[in-house]
Order: structure tokens, then sequence, then C-alpha cells
């Protein structure tokens, strides 16, 4: 059984990858967006595939990588230590990169905010139905669920949108392509810091390169779903592995800090973890915040107040695949005051996790436990969130913790598939109980994922430094 095990791996991450470049190749319209071009990648004519069908394909795309990403992690600890996983995860992002964007209609709200930012437009006012009166080809592509929402996302990833749109010279198909490269540098980027962090140990950095750099949940939802998360989690990991006693080093922390939280605004709960990690310097606490300061602020202050307050906007608005879309049965709507709660159970949450033992840098146990509370609560919460959990679930010890994640992923990720129709497709599962079937089984993986955590609490404090790791 052992020896099997590698084999399960390497057999269950290979076809979950060759099933994302099927639906690339067949570019199905339940998984693929409408856009204006062909790209690099070849378009294969196939028969026509319904959506349900699609969705199969998926579906057992995420729940095959899943299962050979289960084995990997096993047969770690069996003593399983292969090569040349970094150079793996390289060729993975290459293709998925040359791939259409799949499962998500996000790259061209993307694409359309872009183009809007060249255009002079300020994409945190002006939404894309207004765009699309313009008669702009690009904003003609617009998908219909967001239709009256202006941008969400920080000033930094409408700087990031802006090159890609002026690289584009007017087009989506090459405005996408250019944030998927963005996109699978900052991936990438975030496998070599994580490497590093792991140390000499081989056992820790396979294991890093299994939950990140091939993990088939993580490649589909940020380089295939082209989702600016990928770009927020590289500069939060390099800011982690940046993180130490000196000044220079916090300094530089902070700024990279800042600039995740200018891409993506929950990546600033790092900051608590790594002012943690420094507590000990005055002055080291300081540039730490001076740095993540800097860059929000001039940030901001180019975007103005406009972005803040989409961003506020949008933390209203539920997604229909959390936990506290249950309350609809028994409310008739969401509560005006959800937000509220749901910051009071993550800080309820985040106690028993900080005292879960993790061996690592300082900053890991309190960053894992935040990370980890916020993601669980949140109203708004999609599968690509997990992105910034999993780099800091990579770097923990092994635990049964981590099947309540990968399982948590692998659900989140499977309903929200196929992802160009609303949830699975079909109308008959959006009738009865069906609709709840996923906030439900998140639930239940919240009350495991906290009565684990309760239980290893009790085995000792966390927040101890391996020797191993290397030195801040």
């Amino acid at each position: 059984m052992r020896r099997a095990l590698p084999y399960a791996a390497a057999g269950g991450l290979t076809t979950s990858l060759a099933l994302m470049v099927l639906v690339g190749l067949g570019r199905f319209p339940a998984a693929v967006p409408r856009m204006d071009g062909d790209g690099v990648f070849p378009r294969l004519r196939w028969p026509a595939v319904s959506d349900l069908g699609v969705t199969g394909i998926l579906w057992t795309a995420m729940i095959t990588g899943a299962v050979g990403l289960g084995a990997g992690l096993v047969a770690v600890r069996h003593g399983w230590r292969p090569r040349g996983l970094l150079v793996g995860g390289l060729l993975a992002a290459a293709v998925l990169v040359a791939a259409p964007p799949m499962g998500s209609s996000d790259p061209m709200d993307y694409a359309v905010y872009r183009r809007m930012a060249v255009l002079g437009h300020d994409p945190h006012v002006m939404t894309p139905r207004e765009f699309r009166a313009t008669g702009d080809r690009v904003g003609a592509l617009a998908p219909e669920p967001w239709q009256d929402i202006p941008s969400v996302y920080g000033p930094l990833a409408t700087a990031t949108e802006w090159a890609a749109s002026a690289l584009s010279y007017g087009t989506a198909t090459s405005t996408v392509f250019w944030l998927k490269v963005w996109n699978a540098l900052a991936f990438l980027a975030a496998a070599l810091a994580l490497d590093r962090l792991a140390g000499a140990d081989p056992a820790r950095r396979t294991r890093v390169h299994l939950l990140w750099t091939l993990n088939p949940l993580m490649l589909w939802a940020l380089i295939g779903g082209a989702h600016v998360d990928g770009l927020a989690a590289g500069l939060a990991v390099a800011a982690l592995a940046t993180t130490g006693p000196s000044v220079w080093r916090s300094g530089a922390a902070g700024l990279l800090l800042g600039a995740a939280g200018a891409v993506k605004a929950p990546y600033l709960l790092l900051g608590a973890a790594m002012a943690w990690a420094v507590r000990r310097s005055p002055r080291a606490l300081l540039a730490l915040t001076a740095g993540a300061m800097t860059v929000l602020g001039i940030g901001y202050s180019v975007a103005g107040g406009a972005g803040v307050a989409a961003l506020a906007r949008r933390s209203r608005s539920p997604s229909w695949n959390t936990p506290w879309q249950l309350l609809m049965p028994l409310t008739g709507r969401l509560p005006s005051w959800l937000p509220l709660a749901a910051l009071v159970l993550a800080l309820v949450i985040a106690l028993p996790l900080l005292r879960a033992r993790t061996d690592g840098p300082l900053w890991l146990a309190p960053a894992l436990a935040i990370c980890t509370a916020w993601v669980i609560t949140t109203p708004v919460y999609y599968p690509w969130y997990e992105a910034l959990v999993l780099p800091l679930l990579a770097l923990a010890p092994a635990t049964r913790l981590d099947w309540v994640q990968l399982a948590r992923a692998l659900v989140a990720t499977v309903g929200s598939l196929p992802g160009l129709t609303v949830r699975f497709g079909d109308a008959w599962l959006r009738t009865g109980p069906l609709p709840y079937v996923v906030p439900g089984a998140l639930l239940f993986l919240l009350l495991v994922l906290l009565g684990e955590a309760v239980l290893s609490s009790r085995s000792g404090p966390a927040c101890r430094a391996a020797a191993s790791w290397p030195a801040e």
C-alpha cells in the first residue's frame, strides 16, 4: 500500500491537470468565458458537451487532484522525497497561463476594469454596464453578474490591470493573458519563498510543494481562473519571508505587506502576526508599520475614497456558498448585523487555533490562526480565498487539520464549478435543499476544524521556533 502512494499522487495530480487542459482546449462555454480572440492556446473542436457534462469533467479533475494531493501528503510521512516538484509546478503554471481563463468570469471583469483605467475612467466608480454603454469592445464582454458593481479591488490591483491593458493593444484576450503572467510569476515567487522558509529538510520542502506549488486546487483558482489573489499571495509570502528583527528587513516586509493589502485587503491580516514576530524591537515594529502604511497611503490617495467605499459595499453582500446562508430559511434574508457577527465569531475561533502547536517562524502560529479564522467565517467567500491560508498550512507541521483544510478547499472549489453558470448551471440544482449542500458542508467542516483545534491546543503551547528553520 505504501509503495502505491507515490504513484497515486503522481497519477492524481497529472490527471487533474490533464482534465483542466481538456476544458481549455474545448473552450466549453460553461467554464470558459466569451473572449475576443483565441490567444496562444490551441482550440480543438469537440462534440457539444452539456453544462452538466462539463461540470462532471471538472468535478473529476478537482476530486482526482485532491486525492492525489492527499496520497502525496501520506507518502511524505512514509519517507517519499520526490525531486523536481518545483519544476513540475513551473510547467503546470506555464500551461495554465497559455490556456484561456477557466472556471470564473472574474478575469473578464478585470479586463473591463483595466480598460476603464487605461481610458481614464475610475473603475471604483464606473460600473461595467455604464462602460458597456460607451460602445467599447472590451466593455461589451463584461459578464452579467457584475454589471452593476464597480471594482472592489485595491489600487495596486488596478495598477496591474492598467499595465496589462496597456500591453494588450485593446483586446480582452491579451489583457487576461498578461494578468495570468503576473499571477504565475507571483505564484512561483511564493513557491520559491516557501521552499526557502522550509529549510534543508526534504520532507518540509516536499510538503510545501504539494500544498502550494503543485496543488491543483490553487493552480486552477489562481492561474487557470486568473484571480488577483495569486498576486496578493505572492506579495504576502514575500513579506513573511522578509520579516526579521532588523529595521531594514522589517521596513521591506512592511512595504511588501502594504502591497499585498493594496491588491486585496484581507492580506493585511498577516500584519498582526508579523508585528508579533518583531514585537521585542520597537524600531523594527515601527519600520514594519511605516512600510505598510506608506504603500497603502500612496495607493489609496491615488484611488481616492471611492475604492474604500466600493470595498465596504462588497463586504455587506454575502456570497451564496457560506454557512451564513443557512440563516436564510429562518430569517428570510441575511441580517444587517452579519459582518459584526462574523468578526466576533472569527475572534472566538482564533483563540483555540492560536493555542494549537505550530512549530516554525514566530509569525507562523498567529498568522495561521488569524487567517484561518477569517476565511472560515467571512460572509464573502470563494475557493481562491484559501490562498491566504494554504501557504501558511504548507509551512506548518502535518496534523489532522490538513485534511479538514483540504476538504474545505475541495468542497468550495467543487461548489463553484463549472464557473460560468450560476450554482452548477442546471435549474434543478437550484431547487429544494440542494443550494444549501455546500454551505452545510462548510459549516460541518468548520465545526470539525474547531474541535480539532481545541484538542490540539491541549497538547502544548503554540509558536515554538524550530531550530531547523531559517533564523529570523
